[in-house]
């Protein structure tokens, strides 16, 4: 998932893998640019800071866009478990429920406002350094202004880009907040900012390829790669969205593993993984010495583990302690039930019946739910269908 940072606001934040190529990349590139003769005057020393400041700001201007987002979600009322930071578009478009239209427009333009804010302090900065008084100043305060101008051009940007009404920017939650407020109809308005995001995708595709033939190559590339980018989370949220619709109503309960396993704990993973998790495709097992419960383990916990430790490692060694796996009620709704299990990465979730009785919610019994569903939808659609046509045929 990433590089944990630290919390902020009572938030995890994360760091993307793809920022250590892409802080290096802005490192190297102003490092060498800035130390070339033809460059500047400055100090190879110098030159070098100024890059590496440049890289750090950078990183620093985009943790800075999605906690605006979480801050402002908790004034109203919101909890954010965890953020990831990536260059484009943030995963509190996952995290965060808004309740209203309204608080979902806050929440959504509170990283482009501050990004904008950011841009005109840092902006006014560097115009103060390379055109005010300080025009003459020695070569530190010059690469303070070039800093500055820099991190003011990058937020500008960032604010820009991401007023782009296609997922994952923060554009398209404007758009559903708007449509959401116009309409009344929340799904409807989902429909919407998921259509017009996929539009937006191919435009920036075929924007790009013309710009990589007629213009700038590498800035038409860019352009491509945010398209697809845009049209692949369109088509994610698409999924996702179909597929909340069709267990809507349904509650954790409903989803109850009739099967679960129970492994003890000194069995290898090699073995479990080979008996066990080859002919249940997302389920867990309880581990257990005796009578007493020790944690839970499926495919989740195993794959941290390099397979040629599998013969050596033991379930009990890889295993989430069952004190720390989450209890839900049988009357949860199973959409949520799968959210909290999506953000604690388990394989299962402990339904707290009050019974006594360890009963467990897993990504297969879900599963089999959701097929279950899917099927009796098609026949039902089928019947429908059937029975149009043989009225269709009376009436002739």
């Amino acid at each position: 998932m990433g590089l944990t940072l630290g919390r902020v606001f009572g938030t995890e934040v994360r760091a993307h893998w793809t920022w250590i190529p892409i802080s290096a990349f802005i490192a190297v590139v102003f490092g060498i640019g800035l130390s070339g003769k033809e460059a500047t005057s400055w100090p190879p020393a110098l030159a070098w800071a100024a890059s590496i400041a440049c890289s750090v700001l950078v990183f620093g201007s985009v943790v800075a866009h999605e906690l605006a987002h979480v801050k402002v979600a908790r004034r109203n009322g919101q909890t954010v478990p965890m953020v990831v930071v990536q260059l484009l578009g943030g995963s509190y478009v996952m995290e965060i429920k808004a309740r209203s239209a309204g608080e979902e427009l806050r929440i959504s333009l509170a990283g482009s406002v501050f990004s904008l804010i950011v841009a005109v302090v840092f902006g006014a900065v560097g115009a103060l350094i390379d055109f005010g008084p300080l025009a003459t100043a020695p070569d530190g305060v010059q690469a303070i202004g070039f800093v500055a101008s820099l991190v003011a051009a990058f937020n500008l940007m960032l604010c820009v880009v991401n007023l782009v009404p296609g997922y994952p920017m923060d554009g398209a939650r404007i758009l559903h907040a708007i449509a959401w407020y116009r309409t009344g109809n929340e799904q409807m308005a989902t429909a919407l900012a998921i259509r017009i995001g996929r539009y937006v995708g191919i435009g920036l595709i075929f924007l790009g390829l013309a710009s990589m033939l007629f213009t700038d190559q590498f800035v038409g590339f860019s352009l491509v790669i945010a398209g697809w980018l845009v049209m692949n989370s369109s088509k994610f949220l698409d999924r996702r969205t179909g597929l909340q619709e069709l267990i809507t109503g349904a509650t954790v309960g409903e989803a109850e593993d009739a099967d679960v396993g129970r492994v003890p704990p000194q069995l290898t993973l090699d073995v479990f993984a080979g008996s066990y998790l080859s002919e249940r495709n997302g389920a867990a097992a309880l581990v257990e010495r005796g009578d007493e419960l020790l944690g839970i383990i499926g495919s989740q916990q195993i794959r941290r583990i390099p397979s040629r430790s599998w013969a050596t490692t033991h379930t009990e060694q890889a295993m989430v302690a069952i004190a720390n796996v989450p209890k839900v009620s049988p009357d949860l709704d199973l959409w949520s039930a799968l959210e909290m299990m999506e953000r604690s990465r388990l394989d299962a979730l402990i339904i707290d019946g009050g019974d006594g009785r360890t009963r467990l919610l897993t990504r297969r019994s879900a599963a089999k739910l959701v097929r279950d569903r899917a099927e009796a939808r098609r026949l039902q659609a089928g019947a429908t269908l059937a029975e149009r046509k043989a009225r269709f045929r009376g009436q002739r």
